[in-house]
């Protein structure tokens, strides 16, 4: 006890003078900061509890953050799996976390005091675990894939967790264990799959974030005290999982990156046929089954925001898990077999994404300069070739009987979703420099028109799997349909009018519905309401000059509604906006609105306040913030 107190003596004393020096040098316009010491096990910015202050109130401000960013950096290299990069001092952990949105989860992580509303409706409770019968039916929730969950963890890897997380928390020690891992799965697997609970007032956020912010309690530790990266990533893509079906709670556009990039390091992305077969099965089972599902994160964001690729497929060589190979899963036969046909589709939605991913980049090459390294592909001879490509893919579908029965394989309207959206994918305007042939309109309109029936179909029956991007999917269908509509005459000759009418009712009324669930959408049912008002008063007047007058004033009115849709930018940056670009799917500043809601809202940033449009065009151009 002498001794310790003779220290802490010594301490003090060091730690005045520390100060004192740091005053007179901040006085005198030299800074000098003294050097942290650091044991080789230290983790950095980790090292220090929360609870400690790093430095002095009294210093000066400037001094505070210098001394701040140099103990964020580790002097030694270190090949840990939880650091990124070799002499980074920023962990792993801290830049997963600063994709989370933390101003409404507090984590151990920050080092700075955020200020809460505690009447916030943001602000969720954090919850314990519930009673042990209630966490068994949401695994099986979280199982029978009410949304297509990726395959990012096992059935029995889950039980397990949850068992080990229960006997934790009721005091039992579990040496052979990762406590901290199965705990943080256990609130996670109960966070996702609360998303999924069918409840009359229209789902369970509240304890779904509850689970979630619980979870993120759990996760540094886990992070830090992981020496697999494959458990690191499967630690990131279940937090993905959860912001993609609760956009406002993180960034999904950050984890899947930083997912990626895990991915790449640990060399997922690549399989050679030695490692192929000197791989534990189980062990090549589930990198396979973690890589296609980061690879579905980033194909689904990039596809629909008109970003690039995080790696193209020609630098993939990985083939896909096979359901029938390694199976160790559940302890009824009869799950098992739900599984097994759930990792099915899956595969075939990996497939589905591979022949996107083609898609976008034979369009995008028509653009690019010729060169020998490069050369461009006949556009018209790869149409031919991919058509049919696409139409192998929907006729070998996964049997819908064979799924179980609430899952949402189980439903032909998610496969006639995802599959049209395919089709319109490639066959509206583009940026391909070649004018929309009559056929490639009239296969883009019924398109349009089914994939509008099929999200109606969904909607109504509560299997929307992502809503942010289905309410861009069904946006976007909608405007294809008036756009052929005014466009094509042999559309509107084929269809008849009341038909025409009655699908972009449809899509009016189920943007409406989608609205109540997030309110973002209400931009896109205004705007849409507007252009198929004028569309269908225009398809109903018989005389010849109103038409060409309507026809000139619907143009104009559209060209002024899509503009909204964009964030304000600059009085430069916004030209060139208009229907055939906006189908394209790849104008910046629309993807650029809709990555919002992949990600937290920037109020502040955004350069909406200041528009002086009317209410409902101001709706417009908060869509999806």
């Amino acid at each position: 006890m002498s001794e310790l107190e003779a220290e802490v003596e010594k301490l003090t004393r060091e730690n005045l003078e520390l100060r004192a020096r740091a005053q007179s040098a901040s006085i005198n316009g030299e800074i000098t900061i003294p050097r942290e010491q650091s044991s080789p096990g230290s983790v950095g910015p980790g090292a220090h509890p929360t609870g400690s202050p790093a430095t002095s109130d009294t210093r000066p401000n400037h001094v505070q953050d210098l001394v701040r960013s140099v103990r964020d950096v580790v002097v030694e290299p270190s090949r840990q799996p939880q650091f990124l990069g070799q002499s980074g001092g920023i962990t792993l952990a801290r830049l997963v976390i600063s994709a989370i949105r933390v101003d409404a989860l507090p984590s151990p992580l920050l080092t700075e005091p955020h200020s809460y509303n505690p009447s916030s409706s943001s602000m969720a409770v954090e919850a314990s675990l519930p009673p042990r019968h209630a966490a068994d039916h949401l695994v099986d929730v979280y199982f029978q894939y009410h949304t297509p969950h990726l395959p990012i963890v096992e059935r029995s890897r889950v039980e397990k967790a949850v068992e080990s997380a229960y006997q934790a928390m009721s005091g039992r020690e579990l040496p052979d264990r990762a406590v901290e891992r199965d705990v943080f799965m256990c609130f996670m697997i109960l966070a996702i799959a609360l998303c999924d609970v069918s409840n009359p007032s229209g789902g369970r956020p509240s304890q779904s974030e509850g689970c979630f912010r619980s979870a993120i309690g759990w996760y540094e530790k886990v992070v830090v005290s992981s020496k697999s990266d494959i458990e690191t990533l499967r630690t990131i893509l279940l937090l993905a999982q959860f912001i993609a079906l609760c956009p406002s709670r993180g960034s999904l556009w950050h984890l899947t990156g930083i997912a990626l990039r895990l991915c790449i390091d640990i060399g997922l992305h690549w399989e050679s046929e030695d490692h192929a077969m000197y791989t534990d099965p189980a062990i090549l089972y589930d990198r396979r089954r973690l890589w296609y599902s980061t690879y579905q994160f980033d194909r689904i964001l990039c596809i629909t925001l008109g970003r690039p690729f995080g790696i193209i497929d020609e630098s993939i060589r990985v083939p896909l898990p096979n359901p029938w190979a390694v199976y160790r899963g559940t302890s009824s036969s009869e799950s098992a077999k739900f599984d097994i046909h759930s990792q099915r589709a899956h595969n075939h939605l990996f497939i589905l994404s591979k022949l996107e991913s083609e898609i976008k980049h034979v369009q995008h090459s028509q653009t690019w300069a010729p060169k020998i390294a490069y050369p461009r592909a006949n556009y018209g001879a790869w149409v031919e070739d991919i058509q049919p490509r696409l139409e192998e893919w929907y006729a070998t579908i996964p049997q819908t009987s064979k799924a179980y029965p609430s899952s949402i394989f189980a439903y032909q309207a998610y496969w006639d979703y995802v599959y049209n959206n395919a089709i319109l994918l490639l066959y509206r305007p583009n940026y391909t420099g070649s004018q929309t042939s009559p056929e490639a309109t009239v296969l883009s309109f019924n398109a349009s028109c089914q994939l509008i029936g099929s999200i109606k179909t969904l909607q109504r029956e509560g299997k929307v799997d992502i809503l942010w991007k289905s309410a861009y999917h069904l946006f976007m269908a909608g405007l294809g349909v008036i756009y052929s509509l005014w466009q094509s005459k042999e559309v509107r000759d084929r269809n008849p009018i009341g038909s025409s009418i009655s699908t972009l009712q449809s899509c009016a009324s189920t943007l409406s519905a989608m609205a109540e669930s997030f309110p973002g959408v209400a931009g896109c049912r205004d705007a849409f309401d507007t252009l198929s008002s004028a569309t269908v008063g225009w398809l109903v007047d018989d005389n010849t000059v109103e038409l060409h007058y309507g026809r000139q004033e619907f143009e104009k009115q559209a060209e002024d509604l899509l503009q909204q849709l964009q964030p304000s930018r600059g009085a430069n940056d916004n030209n060139g906006m208009d229907m055939p670009g906006m189908l394209s799917a790849d104008t910046f500043f629309f993807s650029e609105m809709l990555s919002s809601a992949a990600q937290w809202p920037d109020h502040e940033g955004s350069g909406f306040g200041d528009i002086g449009f009317d209410p409902m065009i101001r709706g417009a151009s908060r869509i999806f913030l």
